[in-house]
C-alpha cells in the first residue's frame, strides 16, 4: 500500500537536537516519544543499545513513508557502522501514550567493557540518554 508507514527508533545521536539530527536522508511524517525494553551504555561519546536488562530505553519513534525505507537503511547502515559497530534488529516500542509500535533500530555489536557506564534508570525505570552535543565529531 502507498500510504503505509515504516518506524526508526532512535535513542541517541539521531534524536532531535543531537548532533547527527540532520542525517535522516529523508523528511519523517511524524516523531513521536517512544521506549523499548533495553539497556544503554555509554560508549564514548554515543551511547549503545543492548537488548537485555529489566528497564526501558527512551528515545524517538521516526515515522517514514514506506517508500523511503530503501533510503533510511542505506544512510543510516552508514551513520551507524553497520554491520559492525552495530547491528539493526526490529524491536516493539511503546509510545508514551501507551500505542504499540515496531521499529528498525540500531544495537550496539561490541561486547560491554568495564570502561563504558550504563545509563542509570530513573525510578520508573525509564533510561534517558542525556547527549554528547558539544563533544561528539
Amino acid at each position: 500500500m502507498p500510504n503505509e508507514l515504516v518506524a526508526f527508533f532512535a535513542y541517541g545521536t539521531l534524536m532531535r537536537g543531537e548532533v547527527r539530527e540532520n542525517s535522516w536522508p529523508c523528511r519523517p511524517v511524524a516523531v513521536l516519544r517512544g521506549s523499548t525494553p533495553g539497556s544503554l551504555w555509554q560508549v564514548a561519546d554515543y551511547p549503545g543499545l543492548k537488548l537485555e536488562g529489566e528497564t526501558r530505553v527512551v528515545g524517538e519513534i521516526w515515522l517514514f513513508s514506506s517508500k523511503q525505507e530503501e533510503r533510511l537503511l542505506e544512510v543510516l547502515d552508514d551513520v551507524e557502522g553497520y554491520p559492525t559497530l552495530y547491528t539493526r534488529e526490529v524491536v516493539e516500542c511503546e509510545t508514551l501514550d501507551g500505542q504499540a509500535i515496531t521499529a528498525t533500530t540500531y544495537v550496539f555489536n561490541k561486547p560491554i567493557l568495564p570502561t563504558y557506564a550504563e545509563v542509570p534508570a530513573d525510578a520508573q525505570g525509564m533510561v534517558h540518554w542525556t547527549g554528547n552535543s558539544q563533544r561528539f565529531e
